[in-house]
């Protein structure tokens, strides 16, 4: 659909939608002049803003759901400008710090998200509240009562709109939440066994998973050319030098395809724990497909058991956990 703007700035579009929906409106070619609408058929939406605020403060009218979309946008807008100054700031402090400073930015959206989805569940707006639901890092220190939220709003759309392609999607998008959240519980609960594997080390030694039962095991995944990782690495280094001695240890698997730089970094960056292997494979390796990760730094916390508690985790909030599990078991 398209339409051109008059001599005194109106303009109208008509067109036909095949239902309850999540759609965008744009002006002109750029993408990221677009707004958000979740339009019904027969809506008919009143757009009264300039053009310079149009995707801060559109000023939406008409349908049942154009206020909740107006109030979304203001929100999101203050939060993308804080977020902006975060990363800015994101080189001079700690992961910690910058992920707390997140949560305590994104705070007045979720509110208002939580709030408007209470009062009018099944709101067409809440397509696009709902996805504001979702963890944005991982569940560790997601509210799980936000699942409940979810649900509710489910319901609301099966109740009121029946199967429809946008209620179908909501279900969809719930039961992957669902699962997310789950087998994040059953990690934490240390109910998942973590897959075996068998890498040769730096000196062409073959090196399985298992060998380590009955100790603590962080597995680091990480590449010479990877600078995340690399940062990582002092972390890394006091964390083995705090809890060396209780039985825990590290196995670190290298995604490097080189292994001049693979070695090289081990050395600059005194990872002075024995347990480095790698198949010199790189993204070909088979380790991400088995423990399901696109992206590096990423670690996966072991029991004496060899059942995962940990995944993703990293800086204080790795210590803390490996700190935990040792507390629980005095």
């Amino acid at each position: 659909m398209a339409g051109v703007v008059d001599e005194d700035g109106k303009f109208e579009i008509e067109g036909n939608i095949k239902g309850l929906g999540l759609y965008q409106i744009r002006l002109g070619k750029n993408h990221r002049n677009a707004i958000p609408i979740t339009p019904m058929p027969n809506d008919k939406l009143v757009i009264n803003c300039n053009k310079r605020f149009f995707t801060t403060s559109p000023g939406l009218s008409g349908p049942s759901w154009s206020q909740a979309v107006n109030t979304y946008l203001k929100h999101m807008s203050v939060f993308k400008i804080a977020q902006d100054s975060l990363i800015k700031k994101q080189p001079s402090i700690t992961e910690e710090e910058y992920y707390a400073i997140l949560l305590k930015n994104k705070k007045p959206l979720t509110d208002f998200v939580i709030d408007r989805i209470s009062k009018d569940p099944k709101n067409p707006a809440n397509l696009l509240l709902a996805m504001e639901l979702f963890p944005m890092t991982g569940f560790e220190g997601w509210n799980p009562a936000f699942l409940g939220v979810f649900k509710e709003v489910l319901t609301a759309f099966q109740s009121a709109y029946g199967d429809c392609p946008a209620t179908k999607a909501l279900n969809t998008q719930y039961s992957q939440l669902e699962m997310g959240y789950r087998q994040f519980e059953q990690i934490e609960k240390g109910e998942i066994p973590a897959p075996n594997f068998a890498l040769n080390d730096v000196s062409g030694n073959r090196i399985e998973l298992t060998d380590f039962r009955g100790k603590l095991v962080l597995i680091d995944f990480w590449a010479s050319w990877c600078g995340p990782c690399r940062k990582e690495s002092p972390n890394l280094v006091r964390i083995y030098d705090k809890f060396k001695n209780k039985n825990f240890t590290i196995v670190s698997v290298s995604l490097d395809d080189d292994a001049v730089k693979w070695k090289a970094a081990i050395v600059q960056d005194g990872l002075v724990w024995k347990n480095h292997v790698s198949d010199l494979r790189g993204w070909s390796s088979g380790m991400p497909g088995l423990y399901g990760f696109d992206g590096i730094p990423f670690t996966v916390l072991v029991n004496p058991d060899g059942k995962i508690i940990g995944r993703g985790l990293r800086g204080k909030a790795l210590e803390d956990k490996i700190a935990n599990f040792y507390s629980k078991k005095l």
